[in-house]
């Protein structure tokens, strides 16, 4: 008998009926679903980090992203620079995916052989990202901050999160 024949043979000799049986995950109601950061929580931390900088004088950029650094809002105030739009969305990228700001990130990377975070690119390790966490403690996002110094701009963004 070739190999053919006996795996058509195999085949045959299973039953019909056959269903996979996949294990539900456990119905946990101790743990709860993240939430996704909604539309009106992306305005709101927009608007604190907006009132956090004009109450110093500075224009900037901010970037709200999901865990997964896809875009959930964005504000570019009048009088910021252009590349201060992708310093921000970098920011935020980077918080969102690492549950840490972007400069305990980079410190943690000038700590290791040949600086690795540095290197990797939708990332950057200046200051101005935070995680954005749940009333659980979870992850659920990031904000980016660019258009004052890096110091500010952390700064702005730990006003909106504290605000909001």
């Amino acid at each position: 008998m070739n190999t053919k024949h006996f795996m058509v043979g195999l085949l045959l000799a299973l039953p019909m009926h056959v269903t996979p049986t996949l294990a539900a995950p456990p119905n946990r109601p101790d743990t709860p679903a993240i939430s996704p950061i909604s539309a009106e929580k992306a305005r709101s931390l927009a608007a604190a980090a907006e009132r956090a900088a004009r109450a110093q004088g500075f224009a900037i950029v901010i970037s709200i992203v999901d865990n997964h650094g896809n875009l959930k809002h964005f504000h570019r105030m009048d009088g910021t620079s252009s590349g201060s739009v992708q310093v921000a969305q970098l920011k935020a990228a980077t918080s969102a995916r690492f549950p840490l700001s972007s400069r305990s990130l980079g410190e943690r990377s000038a700590g290791l052989p040949a600086n690795p975070y540095a290197s990797l690119p939708g990332f950057t390790l200046l200051e101005g990202g935070l995680p954005i966490m749940d009333a659980n403690g979870r992850h659920i996002g990031g904000i980016g901050i660019s258009g004052a110094t890096p110091e500010l701009d952390a700064q702005f963004a730990q006003a909106a999160l504290e605000e909001s």
